[in-house]
């Protein structure tokens, strides 16, 4: 089962106090400011139920999203049929294959540190590369390495409601330094409220914490420009112990 495998049904309401739209107004400021050319074209990869993309879309972008979980991308289909500048597919960041190229790729909600292991990283930034026009921009956010060692993660309590459903989700994490590796280990209890019935999940997400050196010495190797490292929402910002979530800027 892959990440978010059994509990996909309930992503929107598990990040429902995620503000996408300040997001994404965040990302269009950052095209603003490094993109050398008109941005029309937006590739997502890892786009899970859409919620960036049909906003990319009411904005006036043609955006294509990719995710590797076939019931996120029916959710995302479902909700985006009105949309005619949006389309979705199923498919793995490191291999699969549009015949498009786009002005601009992202890659948010840490995609690129789920990308464990080496080949499957350099996998998923050499995609992104093939995929970009000339000189085109790819964004990504990720762990910033050195605040995860600063602060390291806890276990943390969510609890979260709809008319029909109460979620509770228990995030134990379980670091392994020797890989730059958490483990997150969930526990979901799903109450629903017209029955009383109570459903539990537990799933394991293992994300990895990143570093500067080594993305810019992967990003460089594959042909990219490292433009600007950010902390995450900020526009001038540098990266530092306190930024755990980091976001890159590079061009083609």
């Amino acid at each position: 089962m892959g990440v978010f495998g059994d509990y996909a049904k309930y992503y929107n309401l598990l990040y429902k106090d995620k503000d996408y739209q300040t997001e994404v107004h965040y990302i269009e400021n950052l095209i603003k400011k490094y993109a050398k050319n008109k941005v029309e074209t937006i590739l997502d990869i890892g786009c899970g139920t859409g919620n960036h993309d049909v906003l990319f879309a009411k904005r006036g972008y043609e955006i294509y999203g990719i995710d590797r979980s076939e019931e996120m991308i029916h959710i995302a289909k479902s909700r985006s049929h009105n949309l005619q500048n949006i389309n979705f597919s199923v498919g793995n960041s490191e291999s699969f294959t549009l015949d498009k190229k786009f002005d601009v790729v992202v890659s948010l909600f840490h995609v690129m540190s789920y990308q464990i292991k080496n080949e499957s990283l350099y996998g998923s930034l050499k995609n992104a590369y093939d995929h970009l026009k000339a000189d085109g921009l790819f964004i990504f956010d990720f762990w910033y390495g050195p605040a995860v060692l600063t602060d390291r993660p806890s276990v943390r309590l969510k609890e979260l409601e709809d008319a029909s459903l109460k979620i509770y989700r228990i995030a134990t994490p379980v670091m392994h330094s020797n890989e730059n590796i958490v483990d997150v280990n969930f526990e979901v209890f799903i109450e629903d409220k017209v029955n009383n019935k109570v459903n539990k999940i537990k799933e394991t997400h293992r994300v990895r914490y990143l570093f500067l050196p080594e993305l810019q010495f992967m990003l460089q190797g594959i042909g990219f420009t490292v433009i600007d490292a950010l902390e995450w929402m900020s526009l001038d910002k540098e990266l530092s112990f306190t930024s755990w979530n980091g976001v890159l800027v590079a061009q083609k």
